[in-house]
């Protein structure tokens, strides 16, 4: 059951949560085998990791997002629940495991990494990894200038490891598990053939990358009610024959570091959320739009796939402003009709309500006006990029086992796609 003892009864690995994250956030040593389990782990995971309490509101990491212009991918699913294990099995336990990938790729072979790795279009190009069919690799792919490619919702199961794909497991892992490739180009290291992918760039990321990672682990925490615990892929599949070893030149205190600016961001926007809570209550005349306030978009509905008015187009009761005009479908507008009330459509088990606020000037007084919509289709932003297009290549089967260990090798094999 790998180095860190799973539990298939509990779905669970060995120990309470910090010792599980020490365990499973280990990669590979100087001789390409699997380090040990780290020590101890910096502040800011290890008050956190598998907690409970401690999570920032939904309402201020959606403010968040909407400043960082990724509300349609992620803030509009924040009250969505993640996947569940057994195939999203009701009665299985939520997901627990973050687990961190990189992409290995691509592959300079014995050339040495071009100086700009970090801001080349060709290698960051999350284009690469879309797939027209939806059986993209990882639930999100973050390239190296903090650009993201969300493949799967965080609520739907998914498998990309292959422990997860082990037959004598029946599936009861599809959903326990939750996956980010941060892409990472690798090269040939001399003396273990022409073409492996035992080196990567030393740092292996950039901090672009481990904040968003950190922002990613956010959001899947809250929508999970709990702190996940993060994992390495070269950690969970140790001991199977042809397991991976990346993310390669991971820095966890990078990471951490990330998460605790990150969670020093929103808690002090939960505190200014906090002292405009009246302003938010009292009922104003619409006024003109405050210039420094936020721009906010409507949300629109899957189930039905009717837009929502636009904040143009309300005053601070909610109800449309006459003639005011709305986004359509297709981004077009076109004109408002009375407001009516949505109603949960058949076979959707959760309505998604996105929170939005914005600060107005009304008759010479400035107050917070705040509005809830129901969550549906995504719009794309400059930050990430939809999955579609063409197929992508897979991590390969490339790297070799012996006695236990994991060796060099984490390569690429012919294009396609490894059913989930």
């Amino acid at each position: 059951m790998g180095a860190c003892a799973f539990d298939p009864q509990t779905l669970s690995y060995s120990g309470d949560p910090v010792a599980q994250a020490k365990c499973l956030m280990r990669g590979m040593d100087a001789t390409r085998n699997l380090a040990p389990a780290m020590e101890s782990l910096p502040p800011a995971l290890a008050s956190r990791v598998g907690q409970d309490s401690g999570l920032p509101s939904r309402e201020a990491l959606s403010t968040f997002l909407s400043k960082e212009n990724l509300e349609w991918d992620f803030a509009a699913y924040l009250w969505q629940p993640v996947s569940r294990a057994h195939d999203n099995d009701a009665d299985a336990p939520p997901a627990r495991y973050f687990v961190i990938h990189d992409t290995s790729g691509p592959n300079y072979g014995h050339r040495s990494f071009p100086a700009d790795i970090d801001v080349s279009a060709k290698l960051n190009n999350l284009g690469s990894f879309k797939c027209s069919d939806g059986w993209g690799k990882a639930h999100v792919v973050v390239n190296r200038s903090g650009g993201m490619l969300l493949d799967h919702d965080f609520a739907i199961p998914w498998r990309e490891t292959r422990f997860e794909q082990a037959a004598n497991f029946a599936g009861a892992l599809k959903g326990l598990f939750l996956h980010v490739e941060l892409i990472q180009p690798r090269r040939s290291e001399a003396g273990r053939g022409w073409r492996n992918d035992a080196q990567s760039p030393n740092p292996g990321f950039t901090a672009v990358q481990y904040d968003r990672l950190a922002l990613l682990y956010v959001i899947a925490s809250v929508r999970a009610e709990h702190w996940l615990i993060p994992a390495f892929h070269a950690a969970i599949d140790s001991g199977i024959r042809n397991g991976h070893d990346d993310p390669l030149h991971f820095d966890v205190g990078s990471f951490a570091a990330g998460l605790g600016r990150l969670m020093d961001e929103l808690d002090g926007g939960m505190a200014i959320a906090a002292a405009n809570s009246d302003a938010s209550r009292t009922r104003v005349p619409w006024g003109e739009i405050d210039s420094t306030s936020e721009p906010n978009s409507s949300v629109t509905t899957s189930a039905n796939a009717v837009t929502m008015p636009s904040v143009a187009a309300r005053d601070a009761t909610g109800e449309a402003a006459p003639g005011a005009e709305r986004p359509t479908e297709n981004g077009q507008t076109g004109r408002t009709g009375p407001k009516t009330e949505s109603k949960s459509e058949a076979g959707l088990e959760h309505r998604i309500v996105a929170k939005h606020c914005q600060t107005r000037i009304a008759q010479g007084h400035r107050r917070r006006v705040c509005w809830t919509a129901v969550a549906g289709t995504r719009a794309r932003g400059p930050y990430f990029v939809r999955s579609m297009g063409r197929r992508v290549s897979y991590q390969s089967t490339g790297t070799r086992h012996h006695a236990g260990n994991l060796r060099a090798g984490h390569g690429r094999v012919k294009a396609g796609h490894r059913r989930a």
